[in-house]
């Protein structure tokens, strides 16, 4: 198994993605090899024990997993072998946790910690100021250690022009190859802040060049899902984007309240559940009830063409809302459900992407 490998857990009628790595949990008579897992809702994962990040911390700490077996300790191999073996490593528990960490935001299409690096580097070459070099020192230190290198995605300078920027006039680092230094001097400060500046526009001039119709990605917008006991907001703001908010859609010449109530009360064939669903006051109570209800034979292949529907007649029906759609430009739309991973962006942001594609539709309009 190379550094990590893609892995995935089904969760209701969804599955979560994840990635694995090697690692060693204590038994009764050694250590055995096994697959750590961490996966996109945050949930880390080794034979059949199952935590999160804090757990982990735990499970190294009292002996449970290592990176390193104790010597002369038995390894077992589970399918080939077992024996004693002096083993090393030159990861730590917590730089094993914090590549587990970027692995998470990779997951959930957040940056990472380099990318969050890069961000702050490229700023402080726009405006060179001290807290912007603070910002910096910050997030540099908070890439594991042993990715620093790559951060910049530079073999030929790896991290160089960084802590070039982190060092003092005067102050001897080492260069890229280990047998070499270099003295900070105003000269090379200013070259490596123009080495951001250039890195920057040269990517701009990269996205351009291979995104000739448009940009390739747009940055994210998260719609989160809210909840109102007072009633809704007047005017109404974003939060018309929600399938609960009650904006009365038509599917097979039938009405219904919102987009919530005709999904679940269509995600059934028995005409009493169907009824009840369609008559709840509120589009969470139709959820609740729906849930209870029986599913109709085949839903799941049907269910996304069924809200891409329900999703066109509201805002086509609606066109005040439909603006409100528009008015999020080419932004990826995260839709913030904790009540499904499939339809939300904590799994597959079926929901997200579907407004993303009846909004397109009416930007075309």
């Amino acid at each position: 198994m190379p550094d990590t490998t893609p892995t995935w857990r089904p969760v209701e009628d969804d599955v979560v993605q994840g990635r694995q790595r090697l690692i060693f949990v204590r038994e009764h008579d050694g250590y055995a090899l096994t697959a750590l897992a961490v996966y996109a809702d945050g949930v880390v994962a080794w034979q059949w024990d199952k935590t999160d990040f804090d757990g982990l911390r735990t499970a190294f700490a009292d002996g449970t997993l290592t990176l390193t077996p104790p010597e002369d300790a038995r390894v077992i191999v589970n399918g080939t072998a077992a024996g004693t073996a002096r083993l090393e490593s030159w990861l730590t528990p917590e730089l094993l946790i914090a590549d587990l960490a970027d692995e998470v935001d990779r997951l959930n299409d957040r940056p990472d910690s380099s990318a969050r690096c890069w961000d702050a580097l490229v700023a402080y070459a726009a405006e060179p100021s001290p807290a912007n070099l603070e910002i910096v020192r910050e997030r540099y230190h908070a890439v594991p250690e042993h990715r620093r290198i790559y951060v910049l995605g530079d073999m030929d300078h790896n991290d160089v022009p960084v802590r070039i920027l982190l060092a003092e006039p005067g102050e001897t680092i080492p260069a890229r190859h280990p047998d070499r230094t270099l003295t900070v001097t105003p000269e090379t400060r200013e070259w490596a802040v123009d080495y951001f500046r250039r890195s920057e526009r040269d990517i701009a001039e990269s996205r351009q060049r291979y995104a000739a119709d448009g940009p390739e990605t747009a940055l994210p917008l998260w719609i989160d899902v809210g909840v109102y006991p007072s009633g809704w907001p007047e005017p109404p703001g974003p939060e018309v984007l929600q399938l609960d908010y009650p904006a009365p859609v038509v599917h097979d010449g039938r009405e219904y309240r919102s987009v919530m109530h005709a999904y679940w009360a269509l995600s059934t064939d028995d005409d009493a559940w169907h009824e009840r669903i369609a008559a709840a006051e509120k589009g969470l109570d139709a959820r609740k009830l729906g849930e209870q209800a029986p599913r109709r034979d085949g839903w799941s292949a049907v269910r996304l063409g069924v809200m891409a529907a329900l999703l066109r007649d509201k805002f086509d029906r609606h066109p005040a809302m439909a603006q409100h759609l528009k008015e999020t430009g080419d932004a990826r739309l995260l839709y913030d459900d904790w009540g499904s991973r499939y339809w939300s962006s904590r799994g597959t942001n079926w929901v997200g992407r579907l407004l993303e594609l009846v909004r397109s539709e009416h930007a075309g309009s």
